[in-house]
């Protein structure tokens, strides 16, 4: 018992123990739940991100590429095309021998062959195949992002590929254009060699220079093998051989035949220019030369579409030549009928006051001409009215 005159010791008394406060964290599950949903967000925001710098960087890309085709595909053809030039070329080559053909002509050919083959040869190196995701379909952000750290180096590697083939593509082009210059002057230089012969040989038949002229045409028109014939500088050459053995048979016939010659010359002077050959028989048009001066006129076309005639005459023509104007009026009245291949007076013969009657024509025109005789084709004929040869005598 404690005495109520003794102080009372102080003792400090412990609380009593409280129950411990509920944690402000979270249970496991809901953490890992938190840490996902954060992770969640990350990927999420990535996946945008790289969705959406991919769709932008992407048109750049597409051009880049597109243009790289383009220029691919430009040189392509353009290499085709050349390759089919040389080809060309040398099947020229092949044909245009000759002393048509100039030395020099054909060496530059064949130069310009073997350049355009040589720049065909350094073909330009590719830039490769792109491994891409279509930014129209799903693919995740490590996808996405890999492509836009390719497309950092690839869309100046196209640009690059682009000027790369543009320049091959020029280059390429000037050797076939070169391969066609050198054409263009061989063919030329063959055509100036065949148009010389003609001249040089002028008393070769009309009929020789034709066959010059239309051979000459077909070179130009398809002068190599790519034609599907490849005997056009052959041809050629052998029309212009005729032609000039064509020259040395006349020179030695009309020596031979003086007063052929004279009636010959006397007809072309009559012609208003209008070429023609003659030929002489003792049969012309059914008529012997034993009673009767007969003549024929036919008409041909030729490579330019003028046309030339062929006269045929009896000897007794010739042999009346100078004393009688009837054989004079017969060749008059058949270089007549080469009239109608003039374009003005083809407009008189098909008109009213002819309608195409071939022998009122030529009777009339021989008429018009001052051979008012039977020989004009009166006595065969008939005289034809004064309106028909004034009609024709407009035709001078």
């Amino acid at each position: 018992m404690h005495d109520a005159d003794q102080p009372i010791e102080f003792v400090m008394v412990p609380p009593e123990p409280r129950s411990p406060r509920a944690g402000r964290g979270v249970s496991g599950l809901a953490g890992a739940a938190i840490i996902a949903a954060v992770v969640a967000v990350w990927a999420v925001g990535h996946q945008v991100v790289a969705t959406v710098v991919h769709a932008q960087v992407w048109p750049t890309w597409s051009a880049a590429d597109a243009a790289y085709d383009e220029a691919a595909a430009d040189y392509r053809e353009t290499a085709e095309r050349a390759g089919s030039a040389a080809d060309r070329g040398d099947a020229l080559v092949g044909i245009a021998t000759g002393d048509l053909v100039a030395d020099g002509d054909r060496a530059a050919l064949e130069q310009a062959i073997a350049d355009a083959r040589a720049r065909l040869a350094e073909r330009p190196a590719s830039p490769g195949i792109a491994a891409l995701g279509d930014p129209g379909t799903f693919a995740p952000a490590w996808e996405r992002y890999a492509d836009l750290v390719e497309l950092i180096d690839l869309v100046p590697s196209r640009e690059e590929a682009t000027a790369r083939y543009d320049a091959a593509r020029d280059r390429v082009a000037d050797g076939s254009l070169a391969i066609a210059d050198a054409t263009e002057a061989l063919i030329a230089g063959t055509e100036a060699r065949a148009a010389a012969a003609i001249e040089e040989n002028p008393s070769a038949t009309v009929t020789a220079r034709v066959e010059v002229d239309e051979a000459i045409a077909a070179l130009r028109n398809s002068p190599t093998v790519s034609s599907g014939d490849s005997s056009r500088y052959a041809d050629l050459a052998a029309a212009v051989a005729a032609l000039r053995d064509s020259h040395a048979t006349e020179t030695a016939r009309l020596a031979e035949f003086p007063v052929r010659a004279d009636i010959e010359a006397f007809a072309r002077s009559v012609a208003f220019g209008v070429p023609f050959d003659v030929v002489w028989a003792e049969v012309v048009g059914g008529y012997s030369s034993d009673g009767y001066y007969s003549g024929t006129a036919e008409f041909f076309q030729d490579a330019d579409g003028e046309g030339y005639g062929l006269i045929s005459l009896t000897y007794s023509i010739e042999d009346a030549w100078s004393w009688d104007e009837n054989a004079k009026a017969v060749v008059v009245h058949e270089v007549g009928h080469v009239q109608v291949m003039r374009e003005d007076c083809a407009t008189i013969f098909s008109g009213a006051e002819f309608a195409g009657d071939h022998e009122v024509w030529a009777t009339a025109w021989a008429i018009g001409m001052g051979y008012d005789v039977p020989g004009a084709g009166i006595e065969a004929y008939g005289r034809p009215s004064d309106a028909q040869i004034q009609a024709a005598s407009a035709c001078r």
